[in-house]
C-alpha cells in the first residue's frame, strides 16, 4: 500500500510531464504564479500607504479641532 508521500509525488511527477508536453499552459501557469505574487506585494503596498493617509488624516482633523476649540 502506497503511502501519502508517495501518492504526492506519483501526482507531482504526472502532472509535470503533463505540463511539460503542453508549454502553453505551463506558461499560463507560471504567468498566473507570477501575477497572484505582484498582487499580492501590490495590495501590501498600498495597505502600508493607506495606514500612513489615516495618520495624517488623523493629525489633520486633530488640528483642526484644536483650532475650533481655541477660538471659542
Amino acid at each position: 500500500m502506497a503511502g501519502t508521500t508517495e501518492e504526492v509525488g506519483t501526482t507531482a511527477r504526472t502532472l509535470i510531464s503533463s505540463l511539460a508536453s503542453t508549454p502553453m499552459i505551463l506558461a499560463l501557469v507560471v504567468f498566473n504564479l507570477f501575477y497572484i505574487g505582484f498582487s499580492t506585494w501590490l495590495q501590501a503596498k498600498q495597505g502600508q500607504r493607506f495606514t500612513e493617509n489615516q495618520a495624517i488624516w488623523e493629525k489633520l482633523t486633530e488640528k483642526a479641532l484644536e483650532s475650533c476649540l481655541d477660538k471659542k
